[in-house]
């Protein structure tokens, strides 16, 4: 039985190639994966294997500082600075050199407000809050991947707390079992936050510490080991790192887009990276075939300067395609990798060995006052840095750049913010019977329901409706945010608590039994991920068989925000450029679910036959007769447009909403 007094540690002082070749396919796995090159639809979990490594490594830092009786945070945080900040400075610098040039200022204010969360270790909050890691819109985004700096270096901040509290009670036994119970129960809370969700669990520290405790807990765990002499002789190394490898590699292979990430799956790649460190402790070192793959010279200079490829890949890559598209060709990616190459090697070698050497050894006291100049000079860097992205987040992306543009950042976020001047003022679900805005007693009860183009659909109905006093235009609140939909003897359910508020005042008998219409709009309203929204419609439809219901058809989805060609090039009509659209919704009989809808539709709204003149993209409209773009960013309808579209929608069919909602039946005017 070991003495828990014994260093848990001490192992670890030498260094470990294996752990550079680790890093290098962490590293080649998210950039190959931002490349687009098929076969690594999970590469993104390469993010996953480096924070297992940080908890590894920081940890053993920490434990080895603290047996010989010389930790100090001061010099473990000035060590962090010296590692991480010298190459994101750079990294951001040069950035936002080329955003300046490149970007238009919309644009430069989201990339200006990234800068300054990247610059403080919060991106990960700011793009938690901003937008999903999954929008087409992300690879516009050149600072995106610094989210997982700004968890690691969070958890730099507060892991050294606990593990010198834990140290203090001086047994590797109570230690090891309190981050046992920390990687299980932050496991826990992981799988259940990406089901309520997924952003926060995505993005946030606290359902992502269990990874790096896990790293942690390779060190207790190969300690122990250690005193096996199956262990040592390689029979367990040799099968933990193949089954280690195994996981991560299926991780990249098979974890598209198609899983809810983190979730449960996460503990695949996750515990990987565990058993391949685990693979690798000892004195034997690792086994033969992690040598052969993890420690040729090839693999451990990638991993050297795995942290320079990764700063430096995806603001290249992104930057590219903002120019010229997200599509990218075979040569374009292979010009992209080898850039990310060049680049990698330029911040390594010109940056971070400037000011970081892993086997540096300067004079304890000498070390400690260039250590303080060092932080205060790289805190004034950050400091001007910032004030300089804060001047252009806060000063409409400098504006001044773009003398002709047409539609400045404060234009553009005021007409996206117009679209809901409606809809906050409409009658609510939940409160249909009570809320001052509704009118129960109205003879048309219209209920309007759908995704993120919920509001649009409202809009075109005020178009079509205007200030009716015998019209009651009831809201549902998009079902977007509605997590673990699932039918029940009352409706339906849901985790989320304001969306069941909804939810309950959507099935209420009193609603139901008042309802004349339900007006879905939705974009792409047929696709398959549209089923939920289609199976609450119909639960409703069986449950009061006379409700009616219309659909709004689909319209045009664009590569990029409208916005950004009006302001390449000073008119709307390229926003309906067929080299622009990525979706055009002329044929929704095509779609998957139609054919589960179409006997239910009572009236379909056809805005392609309503605003393209031949139902070619080219003839579509654009803009109002005053001018206003029919939307700002990719798809939602600017409030002008869609009451311009719903007025054009009654002049050409006067009264038939009206028609469809008080009938028996009605007829379809496609």
């Amino acid at each position: 039985m070991p003495d828990p007094q014994q260093p848990v540690a001490v192992h670890m002082l030498t260094y470990r190639p294996d752990i550079d070749g680790l890093r290098a396919i962490a590293v080649l796995s998210v950039v190959i994966f931002h490349l687009g090159a098929p076969g690594f639809a999970g590469g993104y979990v390469g993010v996953d294997v480096f924070f297992v490594i940080s908890g590894y490594l920081i940890t053993s830092i920490l434990l080895r500082e603290l047996e010989l009786g010389r930790f100090s945070l001061r010099t473990f945080y000035f060590r962090r600075i010296r590692r991480l900040a010298p190459a994101l400075i750079a990294t951001v610098f040069l950035t936002a050199l080329a955003a300046s040039i490149l970007m238009t200022p919309y644009d430069l204010v989201t990339y200006s407000r990234s800068a300054v969360a990247a610059l403080f270790s919060v991106s990960n909050i700011v793009f938690f809050l901003e937008a999903g890691y999954w929008d087409s819109a992300s690879e516009l985004k050149p600072l995106l991947h610094t989210w997982s700096l700004g968890v690691e270096e969070q958890f730099y901040l507060l892991w050294p707390a606990l593990v010198i509290l834990l140290y203090g009670f001086r047994s590797r036994l109570s230690m090891t079992l309190a981050w046992i119970a920390i990687a299980i129960t932050g496991y826990g809370v992981c799988v259940y936050a990406t089901q309520i969700d997924q952003a926060s669990a995505f993005y946030l520290l606290p359902f992502r510490v269990f990874q790096f405790v896990l790293g942690a807990l390779v060190i207790p765990l190969s300690s122990r080991l250690l005193e096996t002499s199956r262990f040592n002789s390689g029979q367990l190394k040799q099968g933990g790192f193949a089954v280690g490898l195994g996981l991560i590699v299926y991780s990249v292979y098979a974890l598209g887009g198609g899983f809810a990430f983190p979730g449960w799956v996460v503990a695949l790649p996750t515990l990987g990276a565990t058993l391949v460190l685990l693979s690798g402790a000892g004195t034997s070192g690792p086994p033969r075939l992690a040598s052969a793959l993890l420690c040729n010279p090839v693999s451990i200079w990638v991993g050297r300067v795995s942290y320079a490829m990764y700063l430096v890949h995806w603001p290249l890559f992104s930057l590219y395609r903002y120019i010229y598209g997200s599509d990218l060709q075979p040569a374009e990616q292979l010009m992209l990798a080898i850039g990310a190459v060049l680049g990698s090697t330029a911040i390594h070698y010109g940056i971070e060995r400037r000011f970081y050497q892993r086997s540096s050894a300067v004079p304890a006291g000498r070390d400690r006052v260039s250590d303080a100049r060092f932080a205060l000079a790289t805190l004034a860097v950050v400091v001007l840095m910032a004030s300089l992205s804060a001047s252009a987040w806060l000063g409409d992306g400098w504006s001044w750049r773009s003398p002709k543009m047409s539609l400045s950042p404060a234009m553009i976020d005021a007409g996206k913010e117009r679209r809901f001047d409606y809809v906050r003022h409409s009658c609510p679900v939940q409160l249909a019977t009570t809320h001052r805005a509704c009118r129960p007693d109205a003879p048309l009860q219209v209920l309007v329901f759908g995704d993120s183009h919920e509001p649009d659909g409202y809009n075109f109905l005020k178009g079509v409706f205007g200030d009716a006093a015998d019209v009651n235009l009831v809201s549902f609140g998009t079902l977007n945010r509605c997590p673990d939909l699932a039918p029940h003897t009352s409706g339906f359910v849901t985790t989320d608590d304001y969306c069941q508020a909804r939810l309950d005042g959507l099935f209420d008998p009193k609603l139901l039994a008042s309802l004349d219409l339900i007006v879905y709009a939705a974009n792409r309203p047929f696709v398959q991920k549209k089923k939920e929204m289609i199976g609450v419609i119909l639960a409703l439809q069986e449950r009061r068989p006379q409700i009616k219901l219309a659909v709004i058809g689909g319209f045009i989805n664009t590569r990029r925000e409208c916005a950004w060609y009006i302001n390449q090039t000073g008119v709307s009509e390229p926003c309906a450029n067929p080299a622009n659209i990525d979706y055009f919704g002329d044929a929704p009989e095509r779609a998957s679910l139609y054919p589960l809808l179409d006997e239910h539709i009572h009236l379909f709204i056809d805005r392609i036959d309503l605003l393209c003149e031949d139902r070619s993209p080219s003839s579509c409209l654009t803009r109002t007769p005053q001018g206003i773009p029919a939307f700002y960013d990719r798809h939602h309808l600017s409030l002008e447009f869609a009451v311009m579209a719903g007025e054009l929608y009654e002049r050409r069919y006067p009264g038939l909403l009206r028609q469809t909602a008080s009938s028996q039946s009605a007829e379809d005017p496609r």
